[in-house]
């Protein structure tokens, strides 16, 4: 490419970019910009929502090129015009500074034109106009969206979805991850999007990733063993407990599921220590527990459940903490499996159907039944809550 035609580029995005009598505003220059020099620019907030963009042609989505950027890894480096194939489309990525906050600027050749050096001096004079602009972006209405969520802030989320386009009905679904570094969380979720062709809104908070899984017409479909291979994934890079909670009512579904994660975050895991992907069916049954366990105007729910494993009170303190330990986690942990519970508790499985014998016996009952089961579920997950987190 000759140097000549690398002025031309530099000197025909100056020309719109500093032009403070043609243009109000860098967005309006920025927009002019591009179109006059076909190249495309969108700039994304630190979590990886667009708070501007100009798009001058459509060969793939803005979707699409996050994915590619984030699965590619090294996305927080300080590399400027770091350059990334988005399905035969040149982008060009850099991180930059505005007002003190990070952000990431995406810049795309259509026709590709231009050298790497050429774009990433163009991505340069890009971030020297908005200095001289005084441009500050807008706010990330998809984050603060999330927040209201996450909040129960009906009304303000409703504000801020129309605002962004989206309608209640592309809402199905909210997620959260915890204890897991952002280049990690953000990879491994472009990663789980790529592969089911999703679309996600999210915010990044420090060994935190929360986010919102919008419609997508080309979706593959997916349930709760797809999510438990995310988490195992998310496990890997050190994530603690990864939840989801996939709806379809709207605004008023979101603000529940982010509802009942937010009292349950808590104490899901004293229930269930075995699991770290938790679903709205584990966290169903989280919180009632905790709504039991909390009741101060009706004690004797609790007793009632309670009073299911009292008979263990009459055995020997050393049989009957092994045999409670037995059940709990055959009930629990093991889905009913005596084989999986003897993995679990590393004993032979032969001793573990000895104990669920001697089990029945003191309880005169079928722990397997179908009638006996949720009621002892739900006196053992209480049971486990107390023992962990003391009484309420």
């Amino acid at each position: 490419m000759s140097e000549t035609f690398s002025n031309n580029l530099i000197n025909g995005a100056i020309y719109h970019l500093l032009n403070f009598e043609k243009y109000s505003n860098f967005q309006q220059a920025a927009r002019q910009a591009a179109i006059n020099n076909n190249f495309q620019i969108v700039l994304f907030s630190s979590d990886f929502n667009v708070v501007f963009s100009v798009e001058t042609r459509h060969t793939i989505t803005i979707e699409d090129a996050v994915r590619t950027r984030l699965d590619s890894g090294n996305f927080d480096k300080d590399s400027k015009g770091a350059k990334v194939d988005v399905r035969g489309v040149e982008t060009y990525w850099s991180p930059i500074e505005i007002t003190g906050e990070r952000y990431y600027i995406l810049l795309v050749d259509n026709d590709k034109y231009y050298t790497q050096e050429e774009i990433t001096k163009l991505g340069e004079i890009i971030e020297l106009a908005m200095g001289m602009w005084n441009y500050a972006p807008e706010r990330d209405p998809a984050a603060e969206m999330i927040r209201a969520l996450r909040r129960g802030n009906r009304g303000l989320a409703h504000t801020l979805l129309d605002e962004q386009g989206i309608k209640e009905h592309e809402l199905e679904g909210v997620f959260l991850v915890s204890g897991i570094k952002k280049n990690d969380a953000l990879q491994t979720l472009a990663s789980f999007e790529s592969e089911y062709n999703l679309r996600t809104l999210r915010i990044v908070e420090p060994d935190e990733i929360v986010g919102v899984i919008l419609h997508s017409a080309d979706r593959k479909e997916f349930g709760e063993d797809e999510w438990k291979q995310f988490a195992k994934q998310m496990s890997a890079y050190g994530a603690q407990k990864t939840f989801h909670v996939l709806s379809s009512s709207g605004v008023e579904g979101m603000c529940s599921s982010f509802q009942l994660i937010n009292k349950t975050e808590g104490f899901v895991q004293f229930i269930f220590p075995y699991k770290r992907s938790f679903s709205k069916f584990e966290l169903a049954l989280a919180a009632n527990c905790v709504n039991i366990c909390m009741s101060e105007s009706d004690s004797s729910i609790k007793r009632s459940y309670l009073d299911l494993i009292a008979p263990f009170a009459q055995v020997s303190d050393s049989k009957a903490k092994q045999l409670m330990e037995t059940l709990e986690v055959f009930v629990l942990d093991a889905g009913l499996s005596s084989s999986k519970a003897a993995k679990l508790m590393d004993v032979h499985v032969n001793t573990v159907q000895y104990r669920l014998k001697r089990i029945r016996e003191i309880l005169g009952a079928d722990i397997t039944s179908n009638t006996i089961v949720p009621g002892l579920m739900m006196a053992l997950a209480v049971q486990r809550i107390e023992k962990e987190a003391g009484p309420f």
